[in-house]
């Protein structure tokens, strides 16, 4: 048997139910020249039995099992085990449309010079409802700058090239969050985008996703980052300097925000002091940088 064109890469993590819709879409690609790797990431519920079940009815699944280590480990598990030239990423929660695929590889068959394509994704809620004012516009060509300033390039939007990894390498498994977003920036230093501008995969979102932790640290680890890509990772050369550090400027803003709110001060005021020392003119800083200070100093005093 032949190798497929295509790998769907799945990572699953206790999502039960929620995988076997995503792998239905799949299932109903009108481009079938494909394998779907399931990449059970350690689950603790049932769903290394709906995965068993779900490759018992469709033949071109493929799994793997692996201890629980997160989700950027379970990609690149995929990834080793593709045999296709082509990757295609899914998420359990998300969906595609029908011809998703079909058209990605129509575009990357037309633009030969491309090693990627990618397309918006369409937020809807659980019961397939959709959402406004969760999309942001994108963009094709050599993108890192664009990137830097907003994330726009969601996982399961995408089919890349295996060059791609090979020159780039495997997603930053030291990153909880973020993961993604560091992965195509750092791409994007060495490819041009693809865009099919049609929302052609859908994002199902759960209120209860992230819990209120979650957010503060999700946003200092995305702030650290971008402070690493930009200064150790290629960003530097590719990006105008006062353009990145306004950037720098609002996401430690951002986490030193939350940070406060939550009454972490110690840790909020070392993100606001950052804030302002990447852009001076970021005046919605300095209050906040000032309370965490004072709350520092009454902890100090009443402990």
């Amino acid at each position: 048997m032949s190798d497929p064109t295509v790998s769907v890469i799945i990572p699953a993590y206790n999502c039960g139910e929620m995988l076997r819709e995503a792998v239905d879409s799949v299932r109903r690609q009108t481009y079938q020249d494909l394998e779907v790797i399931i990449v059970d990431d350690g689950s603790t519920d049932d769903t290394p039995e709906v995965i068993q079940a779900i490759a018992a009815e469709f033949s071109k699944v493929r799994t793997v099992r692996a201890d629980h280590r997160g989700v950027a480990a379970a990609r690149n598990r995929g990834f080793a085990a593709a045999r296709g030239e082509w990757i295609a990423p899914l998420d359990a929660d998300d969906l595609w449309l029908d011809e998703k695929l079909a058209r990605c590889m129509e575009y990357l068959a037309s633009h030969k010079n491309l090693s990627i394509v990618y397309t918006p994704m369409k937020p809807v809620r659980m019961d397939g409802e959709p959402m406004e004012g969760h999309t942001k516009p994108c963009h094709a060509g050599r993108l890192t700058r664009k990137l830097f300033r907003s994330i726009f390039i969601h996982t399961p939007a995408v089919v890349f090239h295996k060059r791609v990894i090979e020159k780039c390498g495997n997603l930053d498994e030291s990153l909880p969050v973020s993961e993604d977003y560091e992965f195509w920036l750092r791409i994007s230093t060495e490819f041009e985008f693809g865009l099919i501008d049609e929302p052609l995969a859908l994002r199902r979102w759960r209120p209860d996703s992230l819990s209120r932790s979650d957010r503060s640290e999700g946003r200092c680890i995305k702030a650290a980052m971008l402070e690493r890509f930009y200064f150790e990772r290629g960003g530097e050369s590719l990006i105008p300097r006062k353009e990145a550090f306004r950037r720098l400027s609002r996401v430690h803003y951002s986490a030193g925000k939350i940070l406060l709110k939550e009454g972490n001060c110690r840790r909020g005021r070392h993100f606001l002091a950052k804030a302002v020392r990447y852009n001076p003119a970021n005046l919605k800083a300095y209050p906040l940088y000032a309370a965490c200070r004072i709350g520092t100093l009454s902890r100090r005093n009443h402990p």
